[in-house]
């Protein structure tokens, strides 16, 4: 019995996922994530020496984090302001800059 239940739940979290939809907002395990541009980034933890190249924009909206964002400059964990940058020679990354300087690096989903 308790194996149908993480079953169902599996399923059920998966299934969250697939699809999108501008007027709300659904449950997601991807973790850190924004949408620029209508793409899907989710945070990443590697290091990497990397240049900024340019400002892209900034957050324009701070979802709860349990939900996958949908709508551009959109994030579920970056406070509204927060500045994103494009990479050079990476056109699959972006980065936040922090209030505090530090930087998060941001990989496209596809």
């Amino acid at each position: 019995m308790k194996r149908l239940a993480v079953l169902v739940l599996c399923v059920f979290v998966l299934s969250a996922c697939g699809e999108k939809k501008p007027a709300s907002y659904e449950l997601c395990g991807y973790g850190d994530m924004m949408v620029v541009n209508d793409k899907e980034y989710v945070k990443v933890s590697a290091e990497k020496k990397l240049t900024l190249q340019e400002k892209v924009g900034s957050i324009k909206e701070k979802i709860e984090t349990k939900y996958h964002p949908v709508n551009n400059f959109t994030a579920n964990t970056l406070a509204e302001g927060t500045p994103i940058y494009s990479v050079k020679d990476h056109k699959n990354y972006l980065i936040a800059q922090m209030k505090d300087n530090r930087y998060l690096l941001y990989e496209e989903i596809k």
